[in-house]
């Protein structure tokens, strides 16, 4: 049985240490392969493990003297901080010491150690951020989840680096999200295909040309939850404020079914009816039950869980980052990412023969003449 090495942000997030350690321990307990590999303040993690009762044989510690705080400046932290627990944790997993990474901490600083210190795949110019939204089941043999990305990692595209967003995202609903062809979309402001500025619709238009690509067009924010797309293409500014805004509808939702709960006797028994559905609806928006958000684009994954993560938001995103261990997510990424270049390399070096006509032949000087070289 093969065993996966977890490496974990310890000191990262809202609730760090304590409910990390926790998570960690519930994540040990449901799968028999994983180790921890825990970098923070030792003094500060031991008692907490000896508290969940982690076997030995089933963790490591890395000791690293400094955290990064969530209102710290990302550039500024990262570069001065260098003893930082997500330091430590990404010059870890650059030099193979770890299958994948988990952090909670500043988001930020997170991307901005990945893109520091583990190498970038090859033919890709900037990670990405993707986040799982649940949505609406459009067909009978859909997951019932959407892929968005970039949710803020690089916060104005280029078309080469949305395409490369496009693979990286269609490759991890294959192989993640289990999608066998996944739908792709880009989010803009309108269907049609010449709708948005300049990058939009030359990705647009270059989406399209892509024949192995299932690529349905171009989406609107009203389409992320209908579940017509699986992984749905974005600039980091727009992601990023799509996802804090889904966040903040959330929470209105649960604060408001608390004060209705409250009003009167009547309100209550109807919550009391609604509960069996209210419960689903919760899981469903839940940011807990996906674990995190994956970092792609890196030689290995990084998965970044939610700033407020509590056990269970943690634990599923220690078993979210073995499951793409287990699958060589990076690995498999990189070679579809060389075939696809290798493909657009093949179709612009291949000569295009002149079209003819059925019953005409070409003309008698140009039959044996060999294409010019570029």
């Amino acid at each position: 049985m093969e065993k996966y090495e977890i490496i974990i942000d310890a000191m990262g997030g809202d609730h760090a240490p304590g409910e990390i350690i926790k998570g960690a321990a519930q994540a040990c307990r449901e799968s028999e392969t994983l180790t921890c590999v825990f970098v923070g303040e030792s003094n500060r993690i031991i008692p907490l493990i000896r508290a969940e009762k982690i076997p030995e044989e089933r963790y490591r510690i890395v000791h690293a003297s400094e955290v990064i705080e969530m209102d710290d400046p990302p550039k500024e932290a990262v570069n001065e901080k260098i003893d930082a627990s997500i330091n430590v944790a990404t010059r870890l997993i650059r030099d193979h010491k770890g299958d994948a990474l988990v952090s909670a901490g500043s988001t930020g600083a997170t991307v901005l150690a990945c893109a520091k210190t583990i190498p970038r795949l090859p033919g890709i110019e900037r990670g990405v951020l993707a986040a799982v939204f649940p949505a609406a089941k459009s067909q009978r043999s859909d997951t019932g989840v959407t892929i968005m990305l970039d949710v803020g990692a690089t916060l104005h595209c280029t078309v080469n680096q949305l395409i490369s967003f496009a693979i990286m995202g269609i490759h991890y609903a294959k192989t993640i999200l289990a999608i066998e062809k996944p739908r792709v979309g880009l989010l803009n402001i309108g269907e049609e295909d010449t709708k948005g500025h300049e990058v939009l619709v030359e990705t647009n238009k270059t989406l399209r040309e892509m024949k192995d690509f299932n690529f349905i067009g171009n989406v609107e924010g009203k389409d992320i939850m209908r579940g017509i797309a699986d992984v749905i293409i974005t600039e980091g500014l727009t992601g990023n404020i799509v996802l804090k805004g889904m966040e903040g509808m959330a929470e209105m939702a649960m604060q408001t079914g608390k004060r209705i709960w409250k009003k009167n006797l009547l309100s209550k028994l109807g919550i009391i009816m609604l509960a069996p559905v209210l419960k689903k609806l919760k899981k469903r928006l839940d940011y807990s039950e996906y674990g995190g958000a994956p970092i792609l684009g890196f030689e290995k994954l990084v998965i970044k869980a939610h700033g407020r993560s509590n056990a269970k938001a943690i634990k599923n995103a220690i078993l979210l980052a073995e499951k793409s261990a287990s699958a060589d997510l990076p690995d498999q990424m990189e070679k579809s990412i060389k075939s696809f270049y290798l493909r657009m390399f093949e179709e612009k070096e291949t000569p295009q023969e002149p079209e003819q006509k059925p019953d005409q032949e070409a003309p008698e000087e140009h039959q044996n003449q060999k294409p010019e070289e570029e």
